[in-house]
């Protein structure tokens, strides 16, 4: 028989053994009494319980029942699943914990059905009964959402265009078996942020680190559920724009006078509204400006490049930026200009010939002349270079400097430098020395404190040119050669060494000649040997040969084509007067040089008899005579008789006029033709 003590304690006596005190409710169940699921996702109703009295046999063995009032329909048994209800049925499964005494639920996938289905948990039902301990008065409901909750986005760090903050987006849900997937979208950013995704219990918060790229830039967080359902939320970063010291830069610290060069000046800034105008103190020279986005899409630059040249008075000048940004903000920046002077602006200039030409083993002289703007400047020492794209070899160093291989103990100067005389004499000239090119120094400042940039100075420089082979001279005949007379032959050589000339010689004629030496143009002195001969039949060419104080020589040949003249061939008589029909002697003759320039003399009447003699007159002189016996009849009256002498290089004629007369037959006399008597009349009939 029992007896009740307050409302929750009772005693129970059974039998005279005694009595024991109970608590009248011996379990408790710890859950929400209302949860809510998102439709089509998953729903876990958190579940635990504990024990005063009557511990369970099987407390792994929990079954969820609809709550009812006259019945235990089933929603979750594991050991008769058969007999669960259908709207339940294949949906739900207990969900295990490490901790024990858990009776936690899960649903998926959530329906409409299950909207405000209220149900409970029972724990060993087959040992703890309902007497033991009423379940049922511990339920929970369910609500069903089709909206889901919008997530909630924080936001940490330096809010400064260009740094990096910490962005969380975090949501709150019901289903921590497959919790939402989370996701940040910032608009026009074109790399992917570091993030990473935390889920504790019913919380799952995205964790990513993300660069502000602009002053008002907005950030959507998108929460997608398990079956699809999806919310989001947005948040605009408030940043602040930052600006960076001006940087000027180029391409060198030293500037060059005269040269264009370009210098920047770069504005950096983190804000693209806040784009500068950079203007120099240097005016009226060419400017280029740029806007451009770098250093990973959050930082701008203006980048301005002026054109700058400068000439000597800038030399220690300050070159000044200045950026004025939006809003009024100015940024300035100097840098202090080095400049080198140009080559070209000397104040002196110097000529030498571009190009000059020497024998191996020889001597030349490279003419060089210099002025200065004003006076020649006192105590000049002359420096000779060789040229090259980078350092200054020395080739001669009146100052006593170190002198390159190939031209040491080689070069001395020619004159003062006080008259302007730069002349440079190289000897014993050497193969490798061919196409050097060289230039003079002549200034009290070294050449090392100048430049020569945006000039040609290969163009002010002289080329050597250095042959292994002597040139050939020149021969020229001044007159034709005629034999018999007297003729002349010159033979000459341009050289570059005056202190040691070459020699020349001739050969085919006899006698000696005369030399003469002068000059032809800077460094350029010309050799001549004049000859004079009486030139003979004989003579045929004639040879020059030059020799240099080196060893080389070479030689040229001239044909001397020596011509064998001729007087002008006569007749004896110009006028020739005969009789008909009576023969006439007529002598025709020509004197002529040259024993091998015999010629042929004709007459114009072909039919008649000649006879031909040749005498000599002296060594090499010769007569002929052509001996004709003309026979005219009156018809050759007034006609003219010629004799032409041909000879292998021309011709001479000369003529005579015929005066033929009538015969008249004497009485009784004889007549006499071709010398005979006759004692009748002998006709020639033509």
């Amino acid at each position: 028989m029992g007896k009740m003590f307050g409302s929750n304690h009772f005693l129970l006596c059974i039998s005279v053994l005694g009595c024991v005190f109970f608590k009248s409710e011996s379990w408790e169940v710890n859950m929400p009494s209302r949860i809510e699921a998102l439709l089509g996702s998953c729903v876990v109703i958190p579940c635990t319980f504990d024990y005063y009295w009557y511990p369970p046999k099987r407390p792994d063995r929990v079954v969820w029942y609809q709550f009812a009032k006259h019945s235990y329909p089933k929603v979750h048994d594991s050991w008769y699943s058969s007999e669960v209800i259908s709207i339940f049925r294949g949906k739900t499964s207990l969900v295990s914990s490490q901790y024990g005494k858990t009776c936690s639920l899960e649903i998926y996938p959530v329906t409409w059905r299950h909207h405000r289905q209220t149900i409970y948990p029972w724990v060993d039902p087959e040992n703890v009964g309902r007497y033991t301990h009423r379940f049922w008065d511990k339920t929970v409901t369910i609500h069903v959402e089709d909206r889901a909750n919008t997530p909630e986005i924080m936001i940490s760090g330096n809010m400064k265009v260009g740094e990096s903050v910490t962005v969380q987006c975090s949501v709150d849900h019901t289903c921590p078996s497959y919790p939402p997937t989370l996701s940040l979208s910032i608009s026009s950013l074109s790399y992917r942020p570091q993030s990473r995704i935390v889920t504790r219990g019913t919380r799952t918060t995205l964790v990513s680190t993300v660069v502000i790229e602009r002053d008002h830039q907005s950030v959507e967080c998108t929460v997608k559920h398990l079956g699809g359902i999806t919310a989001r939320a947005t948040k605009t970063f408030n940043a602040e724009c930052s600006f960076f010291p001006l940087t000027i830069s180029s391409p060198s610290s030293e500037f060059l006078e005269g040269i264009e060069s370009k210098v920047t000046c770069t504005a950096s800034y983190t804000c693209s509204r806040h784009n500068p105008v950079i203007t120099w103190s240097y005016s009226g020279m060419p400017v280029s400006t740029e806007t451009r986005r770098v250093g990973g899409r959050t930082m701008w630059n203006t980048i301005s490049t002026l054109s700058l040249k400068t000439s000597s008075n800038d030399h220690g000048r300050s070159l000044w930026c200045t950026a004025k940004f939006y809003q009024g903000q100015t940024q300035q920046k100097s840098i202090t200009l080095y400049v080198k002077r140009s080559m070209f602006s000397l104040g002196w200039t110097f000529s030498t010939p571009k190009s000059i030409t020497g024998l191996k083993g020889s001597c030349l002289i490279i003419p060089c002349k210099f002025t200065y703007t004003n006076a020649i400047p006192p105590n000049l020492k002359l420096i000779w270079y060789l040229y090259q794209d980078s350092g200054y070899p020395t080739v001669f160093d009146q100052r006593g400097g170190t002198v390159v291989n190939q031209f040491s103990g080689k070069t001395s100067s020619v004159g003062s430098t006080a008259d302007g005389n730069c002349s440079l004499q190289i000897n014993s000239l050497e193969l490798s020395q061919n196409l050097a090119r060289l230039y003079p120094w002549i200034d009290k400042n070294a050449i090392t404190s100048y430049h020569s940039r945006g000039h040609s100075f290969y163009e002010k420089t002289t080329q050597l040119l250095v042959s292994e082979h002597a040139k050939n001279p020149q021969i020229s005949i001044n007159d034709i050669p005629r034999v018999g007379e007297q003729s002349s032959v010159s033979c000459n050589v341009e050289h570059t060494c005056f202190s040691a000339p070459p020699t020349l010689s001739i050969a085919g004629i006899p006698g000696t000649g005369t030399i003469k030496d002068s000059l032809v143009s800077d460094g350029i002195w010309k050799r001549t040997l004049e000859q004079t001969w009486n030139v003979e039949e004989e003579d045929r060419s004639v040879t020059c040969t030059v020799s240099y104080p080196s060893g080389q020589k070479a030689t040229g040949q001239q044909p001397l084509n020596v011509e064998c003249p001729y007087e002008d061939i006569t007749i004896s008589e110009k006028l020739i007067s005969a009789t008909e029909g009576v023969a006439k002697s007529v002598i025709c003759s020509v004197s002529y040089k040259c024993k091998k320039n015999i010629p042929h003399i004709d007459w114009n009447y072909e039919d008649m008899q000649s006879t031909i003699k040749i005498v000599k007159l002296s060594k090499h002189s010769y007569s002929m005579e052509s001996n004709l016996t003309f026979i005219g009849g009156l018809d050759d009256d007034g006609k003219s008789l010629m004799c032409t002498a041909q000879f292998s290089s021309g011709k001479t004629s000369d003529s005579a006029l015929l005066n033929i007369t009538k015969y008249v037959k004497p009485p009784d006399a004889h007549y006499k033709i071709h010398g005979f008597d006759s004692g009748f009349l002998f006709f020639v009939t033509k």
